[in-house]
Parts: C-alpha cells; structure tokens; sequence
C-alpha cells in the first residue's frame, strides 16, 4: 500500500483536470499495430505513439533504452547496444517486436544478451500497445507489442520527387558517433527507398568508472521499392544488419573472460495491399523471410556458442465495412529453425512451426464502441533428431471483448477484458547448459504446460488542451512460466532454472501533461508521470524475480518556436520485493536537461538538440538488468543529435 499512497498526489492530478472538451484537437495518428488501424483517441487498448521530433529526440540506438521513460516501460540494458523493453514486467516472449509490423525473426526475445535487430534511428514511427490485446500478431505477446515503423517499402507515392533525411547523434558517456542517412524517390508509379547506417561506442563510462568490454559497432543497410496505384501498391525490401558488441566485465572479473556478440541478418520482405470494394476494404500480405546468425565469441576470437537462424513469417488479412460494424480477419504462420553450436551451447537444434486464425470486429454507435477478438494457434517445437528430447505441441486459445465509452468529446473510459494463452518457447522447453554470456547456467522444463492468463484493463484518458490517461490493469495467470534463480551454482555460474506456477501480476500508470502560461507561441508545460507493478506467485508463493520498480517523473518544458527547452526528474523506488535469491536495487533519482530547435530552410528542414542527462552522476542499478551488479547504468553525459530533412 506504501506505494499506493506515493502515487495518490499523481492520480489526484489526474482527478481533478478540468473536465471539458478542448477546442484544438491533437492531430489524429494511425496506429498500424492495432487490428483495425485506429487513432489514439479510439484505441481501447492503453497505447502510446511517438513520431517526429519527440521521437528523434528519445531514440538512443537500443530500442529497450529509447521507450525506457515511457509510462509502464523500462529496459533489460545488457550493456547499451541490448536492451530490449520490458513492459507491465513482461519481458522475452511475452513483447512481440515488430518492424513494419511483421516480427523481428531475431533471437533477442531468447536472451538479454542479443540485442533487437533494428536501428532505431531509422524508425518514422514508434507504436506501443500495452496488453494482451494484441491477437493480429500472436497469442504470446501478452505484455504488449512494440511495432517501428521504418517505411522501407513506401505504402504510397512521395510529396516530392526527391526527399531525404540525415541524421547524426554523440554521446560523451557512451563515446557513440552515429549517422544515418535515408533517400527517397518517386515517380507516376513507383516509389523508392534506400538507408544506410553506422554507429559506434566505446567502453561506456558510469559513475564509478568505465565499464569494460562495453563497446560496439553497428551497421547496415536497405533498399526497398513499391508499384503504387489508385487500388493498392506491392512492393519488396531487403536490409541488412550487423552488430559486433561486447558483454559488459565487472572490474574484478578476469578480461580473459571477456566475451562478445558478433551478429548479423539479412532480411527479405514482400508487401502488399489491395483494395477491392466498398465492403471489403482492404486485403493485405505480408511475407518475410530472415536469415540470421549470431555468433558469442570467447576473448581470443574463438566462438564458444554460435546460433543460425532461418525464419519465415506470412500474414494475409482481410478488413471490411458493414455499415457501423468494421473488421478484420486473417491467418498468420511462422516457421523457425533455430540451431546453435559451439562447446556452451545450452539449447538444442530446433524447429518451430506455428499456424493461427483471427477474427476482429467494432461495433460504434454513438458515444459507445464495442470490440470483440478471437484468435486460434497451434504451434509445434522439435528437437531435431540426434537430440534425445519429446517434442512440443498444442493449441492456444484466445479471445479479448472491449467497451470504449465517449462521455465527452474529449474524454473517453475504456474496459478490456481478455483471455489469452501462450506457448512455451523452444529454450524454455530444452535449454539445458551453461551460457557465458548470461553468466548462467540454464535448465529448461520439457514438462511445461500452456500459459493461460485473465486480463482487465481498465484505461480513463483525456485529449486536447490537457492530455491524459490513466490505467489500471490486472493479470491472473495459470501456469504462469518464469526463470527462477536457484541459488546452486554449476560449472562455475549461477543456476537459473524454468518453473510454472500460478501468478498474478498488477499495476497502475498515470500521465498527465498541463500548460502552465501561455502567450503567443509561447508554452510552458508540466508533465508529470507515474507507474508501479507488482507480480507474485499465488497461494504464498513468493514474488516474482525481476519486477521493475516503482517510478514517479515530471517534466517541465517551455516551447516558443522555434525553441524547446526542458528539465525533467526521475524517481525509481528501491526494489526490495524480491523473489528467492534474488537480490535487492536500491532507488535513485535521474536529472536531465535539454535544449532543441527546428529551423526551416530553403530547401528542407534542421532541427537538433542538446542534452544532459544523469547530471547528477548518480549510480543507478536497474532492477530488470541481469547485469546490474556489475554494469550500471551510464553516468552523466552530453549528447547531441542533428536531423536534416529534405
């Protein structure tokens, strides 16, 4: 309840917003991961989308870093370069990471150590939609989907027919240089995309000093074209990405112990979208095929553990109109064939294959909006032969309902309600070894059953002049899976071993933003922002291990065009509600200041900015990271970035 009680004065902020419609509206975006491609405004599901220069200014080359200080959101950070998000306390399998809507076919979800297979300087556009609510992209994604837009394939013709983008970012505390730089041509019918990227770090400096075998280099690529035309467009993409990063040492360890990540993939994608009638709006297919491998290499170059990895999805959807009523439907596979080798690996060759069927349909009258989905999967995972190990394979079923209730034009209260499954994945079945990299030990359970978890969601938002939303939400799990450190210790690492109990996990998220003088162009604005979550076993089981901390932020900001200036807060509570083992974080807050400006030119647009962040130098340990003993987060530092558009 402690923890309650330090969020009463956030959601009594909230609560007492005046409660009328504003006379400018936000401008509306789409949110391309939500089923039937609605607003913000629309969404029943709790979502949040970045774009623009919001957006330029949080991107920081790891995607988990990047959404770190978004409501209900913070990050794994194996070290800069792999960070992945966890969101609600979801991590791994339970956050499906979408490019361009399509799944990123890494093995980032298998590890924190592997880092998401994206430049995030290259995404136009960042959707989060938090919950299980997701059934377009598969039963697992219980935690929520993160989909980043890069438009690789252009979905419609050009403004111009020749535009562009570069981008360059610094960092003192990472040493990071980074430049991307994009192009785009169009013509009557097609349109063209090509990217280019490259950024490097040095061994990132913390309060306590720098942390070894930190660095990375990152680079790569892609092309891309589309046939556009007054029904529909099709077109094709094909990117490349390679990252050679280290996994932090702590200061006492050995550097002969030091290990790295070599990574790369090659992607290939086909898209496509028809529109056929009136009724039958739009029918779209999707097809991506990734060939990656990744390497982890011991201190004198030596592979100890090398993972390739081939995978194909295809998704078709159908959306259509009748009258007040708007749907989708479609199918989804996936095939995964995942093997690994080398004297530590810890999970056998396997082949992962999964099929599912989904149904959406909204229903709007009035002031109200019902939503029902369902979706049917089947997914099988084998060991392939040589490995004395029984195969996997079973259903999941899952179905959500939702009431969007429009009380006032700018207000509205959403309720979702969903009953969702996942299966286990292939290394919480089979691993079975040590995993330098982790510095685990990991022992998988090929007894394990399918997931099935009972979700509310209560979301109560605001737009216009005074933007706001907050969520209330609830998880009871069956069979809830989980990584539980053991306390022995084999092969010199810790063991850390999959089990399935039954679970419940909550939170709260509260965000509200006020102007507090106006004049002219002129704005100085409040943010303030709060999140917490709980998760434990049932039946007095103890808590769940890696729980993110309770948070409190606010931001004050002043905008008077063409300038932005801000300094914003961070308060993490000590995590001290720790599962068996597990050891306790201790709070600590983050101060940061920025300045940023958007000039336009004669041919084209500049904008850049200028920030510190953890001015106080404080040493942070983030509870979620598996490394935070050894590899906290980074001291205080200057970045900076330039964007030019054209």
């Amino acid at each position: 309840m402690k923890i309650i009680h330090s969020m009463l004065p956030l959601l009594a902020a909230c609560a007492a917003l005046p409660l009328r419609a504003a006379d400018d509206q936000l401008q509306e975006i789409t949110i391309t991961a939500t089923p039937l491609r609605t607003s913000v405004e629309d969404a029943i599901q709790p979502v949040v989308v970045l774009t623009g220069e919001e957006l330029h200014r949080r991107l920081t080359g790891s995607i988990g870093e990047s959404m770190a200080q978004l409501p209900g959101v913070t990050g794994t950070f194996y070290g800069p370069q792999a960070s992945r998000p966890v969101i609600r306390g979801f991590s791994g399998e339970r956050v499906q990471m979408l490019e361009d809507g399509a799944g990123s076919l890494d093995v980032s979800a298998l590890s924190e150590d592997h880092a998401v297979s994206t430049e995030d300087l290259l995404t136009e556009q960042l959707e989060l939609v938090k919950g299980p609510a997701t059934l377009i992209y598969g039963s697992g994604a219980l935690g929520g989907v993160v989909n980043l837009l890069t438009r690789r394939i252009p979905e419609s013709l050009p403004s111009q027919p020749v535009g562009g983008a570069l981008d360059l970012q610094g960092d003192s505390a990472l040493g990071q240089r980074a430049t991307v730089g994009k192009l785009e041509l169009g013509g009557d019918a097609l349109a063209l995309h090509a990217d280019g990227f490259e950024r490097r770090t040095r061994d990132y400096s913390a309060p306590d000093g720098r942390v070894p075998n930190s660095d990375s280099h990152t680079s790569g690529g892609a092309l891309g074209g589309s046939l556009i035309g007054e029904r529909g467009f099709a077109g094709i993409g094909v990117s490349r990405y390679d990252s050679n990063y280290g996994v932090p040492l702590g200061r006492d360890e050995d550097p002969a112990d030091a290990a790295r990540i070599d990574m790369r993939q090659d992607r290939y994608e086909f898209r496509s979208q028809l529109n056929l009638s009136p009724h039958w709006t739009a029918l779209r297919l999707q097809a991506v095929h990734s060939d990656y491998q990744h390497a982890e290499l011991e201190s004198d170059g030596a592979i100890g553990t090398q993972f390739l990895q081939k995978g194909n999805e295809l998704r078709l959807s159908g959306d259509h109109v009748d009258g007040a009523f708007t749907g989708t439907v479609g199918l989804q596979t996936r095939y995964v064939d995942l093997g690994a080798t080398g004297e530590e690996r810890f999970i056998p060759d396997t082949l992962t294959r999964s099929a599912g069927v989904f149904a959406f349909e909204r229903w709007t009258h009035g002031a109200l909006t019902l939503e029902g989905g369902a979706r049917a999967e089947r997914q099988s995972v084998a060991p392939r032969p040589g490995f004395d190990l029984p195969a996997f394979a079973d259903n999941a079923i899952s179905a959500s309902a939702g009431l969007l209730w429009k009380y006032r034009p700018a207000q509205s209260l959403a309720v979702n309600v969903t009953r969702s499954q996942r299966l286990p994945a292939a290394a919480e079945l089979y691993a079975d070894g040590p995993h330098e990299a982790t510095r685990r030990f990991v022992i998988g359970d090929v007894a394990l059953d399918v997931e099935t978890a009972r979700t509310l969601d209560v979301v109560w938002r605001g737009s216009g002049d005074i933007p706001w939303q907050l969520s209330a939400w609830v998880s009871r799990f069956s069979d809830y899976i989980y990584l539980q450190p053991t306390g022995a210790i084999d092969d010199g690492l810790s063991v850390y071993q999959y089990r399935q109990g039954d679970a419940q996990l909550y939170g709260l998220e509260a965000e509200v933003a006020r102007s507090l003088w106006q004049h002219d162009d002129a704005d100085l604005q409040l943010r303030l922002l709060g999140d917490l979550v709980r998760g434990k076993l049932r039946d007095g089981g103890g808590n769940l291990p890696q729980m993110p901390p309770s948070r409190l932020g606010a931001e004050l900001s002043w905008n008077e065009m063409p300038w932005r200036f801000a300094l914003s807060a961070y308060r993490y509570a000590r995590q001290n509600r720790v599962a068996e083992n597990e050891t306790p974080t201790g709070g600590y807050t983050l101060v940061s200041a920025e300045v940023g400006s958007e000039q336009p030119l004669s041919l084209g647009k500049l904008s850049w900015f200028i920030k510190g962040s953890n001015l106080g130098d404080v040493l942070a340990r983030r509870h979620t990271s598996p490394l935070k003993d050894i590899a906290p987060l980074p001291g205080r530092s200057i970045s900076a970035g330039f964007r030019y558009r054209f």
